[in-house]
């Protein structure tokens, strides 16, 4: 019997040593699929990063030319031109000029 429970406890041994190994190498697999799926993950992110600053770009070039046709609509020579186009006429004596109060005091 006592070659039994030594044989048992060498047999327990190796068990456990062969499910060290395993647990190690699924334990190094698993990190291996990890890092991958991470450096995956943060290329493509850096990817979708570069394209949202490059519509970013495109969107204020668009804003400023909105913004320099917007001032060439609102010009006040434009608006007087349209305005002697159809007849009108500006009359100096309705215009009211605000100022500041100060002056030099």
């Amino acid at each position: 019997m006592a070659k039994g429970t030594k044989r048992n406890k060498i047999k327990r041994s190796f068990a456990l040593l062969n499910f060290s190994i395993l647990l190690f190498g699924f334990s190094a697999l698993m990190y291996l699929g990890g890092a991958l799926f991470l450096r995956s993950y943060n290329n493509s992110l850096s990817t979708r990063a570069q394209e949202i600053s490059q519509e970013i770009a495109a969107l204020e070039l668009q804003n400023d030319a909105v913004e320099v046709e917007i001032a060439q609509l609102t010009s006040a020579d434009r608006i007087y031109e349209i305005a002697a186009n159809n007849g009108l006429t500006r009359n100096s004596g309705n215009v009211i000029s605000i100022t500041n109060g100060d002056n030099g005091e």
